[in-house]
C-alpha cells in the first residue's frame, strides 16, 4: 500500500512542476500582471495579454464627441492610431493588473460605444466600483485612449 502512496505524492509533485513551470515560460507566474503588463517609458502602457497599448495618463473631462476627437487625434509614444476604448475594453482594463501602472481617476470614463437604445448616451466605466453604466453624451467624463499594441 504504502508504494502506491508514494507513486501518487510523486504524480502530484511532477503534475505540480509541469504547471509552475508552464506559467513561468509563459511569464505568468509571480509578480503583479506577472509580466502581462508593462510600462513602456513613453507614456504608454501595453497589455500583453489583450495585445492592447494604453495611454498611461487620464485625459482631462470631456464632453463624448470631444472625447472620441481627443483619442483620433492624439499621438503619443511615437504612435498614431489611438482611439477611445469599447466598453468590454474598459472593463478589461479595470479588472486588469495594468491599471496600477496608469493614472487613474476614481470616477467614470468614456467608452466609444453608444447605447443600443439611446444614441445620445454611450457606456462609461466607473474606475472606483467598476460599475459599468451609459450616460449622456453631452455629459463630461474622464478620458483613456487604447491602440493595437505591437
Amino acid at each position: 500500500m504504502k508504494t502506491v502512496q508514494q507513486k501518487w505524492v510523486v504524480i502530484v509533485a511532477m503534475a505540480f512542476m509541469l504547471c509552475l513551470a508552464g506559467l513561468v515560460i509563459s511569464g505568468t507566474a509571480f509578480g503583479a500582471g506577472g509580466g502581462q503588463c508593462e510600462d513602456n517609458g513613453d507614456g504608454t502602457v501595453t497589455d500583453n495579454g489583450s495585445g492592447l497599448m494604453w495611454q498611461k495618463a487620464t485625459a482631462g473631462e470631456m464632453e463624448w464627441h470631444q472625447a472620441m476627437s481627443y483619442a483620433s487625434g492624439l499621438s503619443l509614444g511615437g504612435h498614431s492610431g489611438w482611439r477611445l476604448p469599447t466598453k468590454d475594453e474598459l472593463k478589461g482594463l479595470y479588472n486588469s493588473e495594468c491599471k496600477k501602472l496608469m493614472d487613474v481617476r476614481s470616477s467614470y470614463y468614456w467608452s466609444s460605444t453608444t447605447d443600443a437604445y439611446y444614441a445620445s448616451s454611450a457606456w462609461l466605466v466607473n474606475f472606483s466600483l467598476g460599475y459599468v453604466g451609459h450616460g449622456s453624451k453631452s455629459n463630461s467624463n474622464y478620458v483613456r485612449a487604447v491602440r493595437a499594441g505591437q
